[in-house]
Order: C-alpha cells, then sequence, then structure tokens
C-alpha cells in the first residue's frame, strides 16, 4: 500500500465515522423536536382551558355584578348571592377552601376550571 492509498483510506474512515455520527445527532435532533412539539400542543391546551375559564369566570362575575347593581336600586335587606343556583359551585368551593383542600381537588369536585378554582382560592385568602 502506498501513502495515498492509506490517506485515501483514512479519510474514508473518518467521513464513514463523521457520517454515522451525523445520523446519529440528526436522530437526536428529531426526538428532541418530537418532544418540544408534544410540549408545546399540551401548553397550547393549557393555555385555551385557562382562557375558557377566565372568560367563564368573568361572565359569571358580570352577571354577579348586575345583580347587585340591581339589588342597591331596592330596599335594603340581607342579599345571600350564593344561594343562587347559578352561583352553587363557588359557595361549594369556599367551603372547601376553608377545610383546606388544595385547587385542583376543589375544581374537581365542584366542576369549575382550574383557572375558577384557583382564583377563588386567592380570594378566599385575601379575605382571610
Amino acid at each position: 500500500m502506498t501513502v495515498l492509498e492509506i490517506g485515501l483510506l483514512a479519510c474514508a474512515i473518518v467521513s464513514v465515522v463523521a457520517l454515522v455520527f451525523a445520523l446519529i445527532s440528526f436522530r437526536r435532533v428529531g426526538k428532541i423536536a418530537s418532544e418540544n412539539e408534544k410540549l408545546i400542543q399540551k401548553l397550547m391546551r393549557e393555555v385555551a382551558a385557562s382562557s375558557s375559564g377566565s372568560v367563564g369566570m368573568g361572565q359569571r362575575l358580570l352577571a354577579m355584578e348586575k345583580r347587585l347593581q340591581a339589588a342597591s336600586t331596592q330596599k335594603p335587606e340581607k342579599i345571600d348571592y350564593y344561594n343562587d343556583d347559578e352561583f352553587q359551585p363557588y359557595s361549594q368551593a369556599a367551603q372547601m377552601f376553608k377545610m383546606g383542600m388544595d385547587c385542583d381537588e376543589v375544581a374537581r369536585r365542584c366542576g369549575l376550571s382550574r383557572a375558577e378554582a384557583s382564583l377563588l382560592e386567592m380570594m378566599q385568602k385575601s379575605s382571610r
């Protein structure tokens, strides 16, 4: 074997090794990209759930504000806003937070979104 043949063989070996490492790296990048895509989809679902919960909470707060305004024009009497069926889950949630339950459990039991339960929990803590 001549020096030229040895040099070409060495270059070929180095090229094959580099190609193998490139393929391995490409496969790893593909897996990471797939995992990142799954995480992005999960985050998008969570943001959508939070947004829908916030919208629902906003609508209920507006309804409560209208009732409060209507009640302020009537004769003053004791008004129980949480007695209505529309606000029953919030009353239950408030009681559960007083008992020390966590946000996820309250949301599950009362049929509220995580965002609604979290907001109620913050309101409950701030009123203490």
